[in-house]
């Protein structure tokens, strides 16, 4: 719950003080569906890569063909989530505006909606563990107690590229300013191949691989 306000001064504040990265594990209503509706956000996120910044945002969680925003303004990665097996998650987001997918916990979508003979929708799911507000406390006013907590979805799988982008940069596998989107061609270049072949509207690109993105051997091209 918030505002899309707070949500651009967020970002421009990041932005101003030397951020390489931010990471945008939210997703506003199914309602918004335009630019428009959240201008200053969207404004923010071309501000932030006008400036260098690479901003990275969750698909979203509610099994629909579109991605939704902020992850849907231009300049945002958006990243959809996978499961334990590397399959697409039930609850996550997908459609022509999707980039990338990282691991976000839960239940596989069916072979039939991916075209992934990995997934195994009767099989267990997991979540991702973390270091987060415990659930309890919030629930009671305290947002001060943390601890380690399972949790799924797609705000996990933005969170999981925004640290191999942070990597990468770190490394300086492609040079020692690279641009937004040289980054994120890294991250599409290097990523695992899932489902259909190629780019698809289920996976994107296809995983994450911080291995891959990182790896001097493999040259970075622009984008």
């Amino acid at each position: 719950v918030g505002k899309g306000s707070d949500v651009a001064k967020g970002i421009r504040f990041a932005t101003r003080h030397g951020a390489d990265v931010i990471n945008l594990s939210i997703e506003f209503e199914p309602t918004v569906r335009h630019c428009r509706q959240i201008r200053s956000v969207c404004d923010a996120i071309r501000g932030a890569t006008d400036r260098g910044v690479t901003v990275v945002a969750s698909a979203g969680n509610h099994d629909e063909p579109r991605v939704a925003y902020p992850a849907a303004a231009r300049g945002a990665i958006a990243v959809g989530a996978t499961t334990y097996r590397g399959c697409s998650a039930d609850y996550s987001n997908y459609g022509k505006r999707l980039d990338l997918m990282a691991p976000g916990g839960g239940t596989d979508k069916t072979k039939a909606e991916t075209n992934d003979r990995g997934c195994r929708p009767s099989a267990p799911g997991y979540e991702v563990r973390q270091y987060s507000l415990l659930p309890t406390a919030a629930r009671n006013g305290n947002y001060r107690k943390f601890g380690i907590v399972g949790r799924r979805g797609t705000s996990m799988a933005a969170a999981h590229v925004s640290g191999v982008a942070a990597l990468l940069i770190a490394d300086g596998v492609c040079g020692p300013h690279p641009t937004p989107s040289t980054v994120a061609q890294r991250l599409e270049d290097s990523a695992v191949d899932r489902g259909s072949r190629g780019r698809d509207d289920m996976y994107g690109h296809g995983l994450v691989d911080a291995a891959r993105a990182t790896n001097p051997r493999d040259a970075c091209r622009p984008k």
